[in-house]
């Protein structure tokens, strides 16, 4: 599970990003990092393989990019190459997108379609690889790209048809079903962050300097933000500095009726912390998505966020991080972790 951030404000926006993905990327990124801002008609991006710390020293000047609206991003293994990094540019470099989730219960998509409209229009994935990586789509040419990349192009494509951003990541998630929270910037809309919610977890707060977004509440808290909500589950979004929009995605919103287990969820999690062991966020997310039925959009990732952060506020459990291998030659990646606190 990847981890997200995002601002509109009036402060710089990239040390706020930094800051975000730092208290986060424990959580289930640390493998990758990138962050991108908005200034004067241009989008301006850093991102490598590695952790925040990767981030900083090969680039320190990631605390400089210009403008007081931005997104970043941190992911979960994959490829050894910063260009698998997020986000992800449109071919054009006039939006930026990232995405924290997957295909879930559609992974029979077939992404095909949009990348060979792209392919015959000339347009060079940045992430391809002459083969299949294990995880994402493959083409009919037997290569092997990043999903979210195609998903950047397909938002850029219906964004030029005049679509505000936010729904043309409606249309596009249309097309190509996912279980997704995604954000992206575009050069037309330079004062805005746009974003959806299907199922993963994205958390909004406000501050007088402007609007914040997170994956995680704990992110949100480090930015002393007293006043933090979920963005709707089914929903399209844009953050400006002084407002925030929310907008019903009809398409995903059957997924979600009549079903709320948090009681189960709880007692599910609860056992596991009353066993003395120590578990990272995934371990968590997957005895939860149990209580979840099948028919059901299941969202886990959110709940146990927010299980998690009622814990340690109560002082019931405390979380440590580890070093796990990264996901390139030399690199490690932090790792957060929980357990019951003893009495």
């Amino acid at each position: 599970m990847c981890n997200m951030a995002a601002y509109a404000g009036r402060k710089a926006a990239a040390p706020i990003l930094f800051r975000m993905l730092q208290s986060q990327e424990g959580l289930g990124g640390g493998h990758y990092n990138g962050i991108a801002t908005i200034h004067e008609g241009k989008i301006h991006m850093i991102k490598v393989i590695g952790s925040t710390a990767d981030l900083l020293r090969r680039h320190p000047e990631v605390l400089e990019l210009p403008g007081t609206v931005g997104i970043a991003h941190s992911r979960t293994p994959g490829i050894d190459s910063d260009e698998w990094a997020q986000p992800f540019f449109a071919h054009d470099e006039e939006l930026i997108y990232c995405a924290n989730g997957a295909a879930g219960r559609f992974k029979r998509n077939n992404c095909n379609a949009a990348y060979d409209l792209d392919k015959s229009e000339g347009i060079r994935y940045r992430t391809l690889v002459e083969k299949p990586a294990e995880g994402y789509p493959v083409m009919n040419d037997g290569c092997g790209v990043h999903s979210s990349e195609i998903v950047a192009n397909l938002v850029r494509r219906f964004h030029k048809t005049g679509l505000p951003v936010r729904q043309a990541m409606g249309k596009a998630c249309a097309e190509l079903k996912s279980e997704i929270a995604a954000l992206a910037l575009a050069v037309n809309e330079p004062d805005t962050v746009s974003a959806i919610r299907i199922n993963q977890p994205l958390m909004w707060g406000r501050k007088e300097d402007g609007f914040y977004l997170a994956t995680s509440a704990f992110a949100l808290e480090n930015e002393n933000i007293n006043w933090i909500n979920p963005v709707p589950a089914a929903s399209l979004m844009t953050m400006g500095r002084d407002k925030i929009e929310f907008e019903a995605y009809e398409d995903y919103i059957p997924y979600f009726a009549g079903c709320n287990p948090l009681t189960a969820v709880n007692a599910a999690l609860d056992a596991m912390l009353d066993s003395g062991k120590d578990f990272c966020v995934q371990d968590f997310c997957e005895e939860a998505r149990k209580c979840w039925p099948e028919d059901k959009m299941a969202v886990t990732n959110m709940t146990v966020y927010e299980y998690l952060r009622e814990k340690v506020h109560s002082n019931v459990i405390e979380s440590f991080t580890i070093d796990s291998p990264g996901s390139g030659a030399g690199l490690i990646a932090p790792q957060t972790r929980f357990r019951k606190i003893r009495s």
